[in-house]
């Protein structure tokens, strides 16, 4: 246990490092060789977390997945299938606020690289996922009209969060502005589905 701690550590070191030189530097303008100089460790220490410079971005997606998977314990305590989904969403943009700078700089690269929005999209695909097995079970639990496909909604409401990311990205708002924009358009999804169907 010890020894996976310490690796965790190690990696988000490298991480924090990474991201520090990026935010001076640039991306593209920062090596292998300066990441492994900052902090302290071999290049090939950095290869076993790591396996290019593009994969350090990448994992501030896969992060927040993980987070979200973390909570699914607590999103099923909460009642009603709209509070559980506001609930995960708001949380996702927390994140994103707290570091805002790095999420940023983030999708600014990813989309200027295909071979990262391939790997993005794997991401957003597991995302998809995860929200299609809460839609689902909302739907078990008559939450939602059963002739609604439940992965539709979920890459509906993907692409909603994914879109309010992308803007945010391009723009000078703040990530509540980012969020209370999202939930304005949730709303109105809500509401559509709401026009269908019986439930809250």
């Amino acid at each position: 246990m010890l020894r996976q701690q310490r690796k965790q550590e190690l990696k988000e070191r490298i991480f924090r490092h990474a991201v520090q030189l990026f935010r001076e530097k640039g991306f593209a303008n920062v090596t292998i060789d300066e990441i492994t100089q900052s902090c302290g460790v071999a290049k090939g220490t950095f290869y076993n977390y790591f396996p290019r410079k593009e994969a350090i971005l990448l994992d501030l997606g896969q992060m927040q997945l993980e987070v979200t998977g973390e909570n699914l314990e607590r999103y099923a305590l909460i009642n009603g299938i709209k509070e559980k989904l506001l609930t995960l969403f708001r949380d996702l943009f927390q994140k994103y606020a707290v570091n805002a700078g790095l999420a940023k700089l983030t999708i600014t690269e990813i989309l200027r690289s295909p071979l990262l929005m391939q790997e993005e999209f794997n991401v957003i695909n597991k995302f998809e996922k995860l929200l299609d097995g809460l839609l689902n079970e909302a739907q078990r639990q008559k939450q939602l009209p059963s002739y609604l496909a439940s992965a539709d909604v979920a890459a509906v409401l993907a692409g909603l969060y994914f879109h309010a990311l992308l803007a945010w990205a391009a723009s000078v708002e703040e990530a509540w502005q980012m969020q209370a924009g999202f939930e304005r358009r949730f709303e109105v999804i809500w509401e559509g589905l709401k026009m269908r169907g019986e439930f809250a």
